[in-house]
């Protein structure tokens, strides 16, 4: 669905306003979530709803941490276009701190045409019943939601994270919103991973209050670097090995789990860095 006349409002506005009207529509207390999100949207939409039904969705955002709004994270440019170049060689065994309550990351400057990934502007999301609904606004005015069954396997991953099969959702549904949904969850999963990871090259600044005048807690996001493409330099030659030649192999920057503390016993995500590694091979 199209939302051509609200084409750059981001989530965030949305979901403010509808969190200002829902003390104020007499919702009752009783009703079921959905009953809930389904009078919010009318109440502060009226009969818009029907022309875009996502805006229940929007308004189950607002509402889903109760009195909590949702965290937002404004990413500049640069922070974004990261989250695409890192790759992610583990899967996580929970969900990440900040998809654990309702949350909402934007791209800073979506009027001078920055997405976070592909169109998409704007993406929030929120579980109901152990079901994950992902809310996204993109640039040409569309707004896409998608249910997400996040499993949270662990274990490693040789290929990373491509979006065009990602492990993150598995391959069934319909091919249009499955395409948006792998993308929008990888883009969630590796976001809120860099967000937490050590040796990040991402900062986290909480945003000032005169700058915040919808209520939310904001944090903005800033690279620190160059965006993670290209290959650096590799290490040095390694001793040589009789019948093979040296190879220099490009990595790029990923996350990984790594095990610390006493017996291995904790868990904690790691950014490293591009590289370039050498390999032995034989030669052609």
């Amino acid at each position: 669905m199209t939302m051509a006349e609200q084409s750059l409002v981001p989530l965030s506005a949305l979901v403010a306003k509808a969190r200002a009207g829902y003390a104020r529509f007499g919702i009752h207390a009783g009703a079921s979530f959905q009953a809930a999100a389904g009078q919010l949207a009318v109440g502060t939409w009226g009969a818009l709803v029907r022309e875009v039904p996502e805006l229940v969705n929007i308004s189950g955002l607002a509402i889903a941490g109760g009195k909590s709004p949702p965290t937002l994270h404004r990413l500049r440019t640069a922070a974004a276009r990261h989250v695409a170049e890192t790759d992610l060689h583990s899967l996580p065994s929970e969900p990440p701190q900040l998809l654990r309550c309702p949350w909402l990351v934007e791209a800073s400057r979506p009027d001078a045409g920055d997405a976070l990934f592909g169109d998409t502007f704007s993406l929030g999301g929120y579980t109901v019943d152990r079901v994950t609904y992902l809310v996204g606004l993109t640039l040409d005015g569309g707004a896409v939601v998608a249910p997400w069954h996040p499993t949270w396997t662990g274990g490693d991953i040789a290929e990373g994270t491509l979006q065009a099969m990602s492990p993150l959702i598995p391959p069934d549904g319909h091919a249009a919103h499955q395409v948006w949904a792998r993308a929008a969850a990888r883009f969630a999963v590796v976001y809120s991973l860099l967000a937490e990871a050590e040796g990040s090259p991402l900062r986290l600044q909480a945003a000032r209050a005169r700058d915040n005048p919808q209520g939310l807690a904001i944090t903005d996001v800033y690279l620190d670097g160059a965006v993670g493409t290209g290959q650096s330099d590799a290490a040095p030659v390694p001793n040589a090995i009789p019948g093979l030649v040296p190879e220099v192999r490009a990595v790029k920057g990923h996350l990984r789990r790594q095990r610390h503390g006493p017996e291995l016993s904790l868990v904690k995500w790691i950014y490293v860095a591009q590289h370039g590694a050498w390999r032995w091979v034989r030669p052609l």
